[in-house]
């Protein structure tokens, strides 16, 4: 037969007779650990081979197992850190809208006769410090041009352009604005206005006073009510230098404003304002 003339074949068939008939042969004479110890030496290979493929699969298996729990665990992670970070943006809507509730109650118990229309800036002037800015309040809101805009830290400034739905404000810094004000500790009386040297500092001055006004650092100014724009007694801001001016020998102040121009986000609009009697 053509397959006895197979060597390969010829030699598994040997060594297959050789593993069957030589253990027999020494298990008949007595040997029979000697036998066993032929035959493991002999199928040693085999066994080995046979072992390493199968761990191999299993090392495979376990591989593509342990990369699903990965894939698994993966995605859970991500569900939970979408789930935090929700959490957290939530958190700090609701922070931000109890500040702003906080502030209005606030506003609310300092100036009782104030009627108030909350406003969000919506957009503002270029620079260090907003000069002018325009809120998402208008004529629909009974928004009308001159009305005060304030935080609870003092004045921003006033209306100056009103559309449907929105409004422009001006700063105190800007170089059209000018408030009557007065100095508490002293009684000095001025007006404090924006300087187009100073606005990108952040700043203001007081002009206008007597020769002989008494101005000193870190005086508060406050507003005078003698305007039909701001009412009386609205803080301004703290006085940072006092010199003279070169043009009229009279004595000028720089004022910081109260208000933190640079984080600005939510202002309140005086709608109106009078005492509780007048009211009744």
């Amino acid at each position: 037969m053509s397959i006895f003339k197979n060597k390969f074949f010829v030699i598994c068939l040997c060594v297959a007779l050789v593993l069957a008939i030589v253990p027999s042969v020494f298990s008949i004479m007595g040997y029979q650990s000697l036998s066993k110890n032929i035959v493991g030496t002999l199928t040693f290979p085999v066994r080995w081979g046979v072992s390493a493929i199968a761990d191999g699969f299993e090392g495979i298996g376990l591989y593509f197992t342990s990369i699903d729990a990965l894939r698994e665990e993966n995605e859970y992670l991500r569900g939970e850190l979408e789930s935090l970070e929700d959490q957290i943006e939530e958190s700090l809507l609701l922070e931000d809208e109890n500040e702003r509730l906080r502030s209005y109650l606030g506003m609310k118990k300092k100036y009782p006769s104030f009627t108030m229309e909350e406003g969000r800036i919506v957009s503002h002037s270029s620079g260090n410090y907003m000069t002018t800015f325009t809120l998402d309040r208008g004529s629909i809101h009974g928004i009308e041009v001159n009305m005060p805009v304030i935080t609870l830290d003092g004045i921003v400034g006033h209306v100056t352009e009103v559309g449907l739905n929105w409004c422009m404000v001006s700063t105190v810094i800007e170089t059209d604005t000018s408030v009557g004000v007065y100095i508490p500790r002293s009684g000095v009386r001025g007006i404090v206005s924006g300087d187009y040297s100073m606005r990108y500092d952040g700043v203001c001055k007081i002009e206008y006073v007597n020769a002989d006004a008494d101005i000193e650092e870190g005086d508060k100014v406050l507003s005078d009510g003698m305007s039909s724009v701001y009412p009386a007694d609205l803080e301004i801001g703290t006085v940072i230098d006092v010199g003279i001016n070169e043009y009229t020998r009279t004595p000028e102040a720089t004022v910081r404003p109260s208000v933190d121009f640079k984080s600005l986000d939510w202002v309140m609009i005086i709608t109106g304002y009078g005492s509780e009697e007048e009211k009744g």
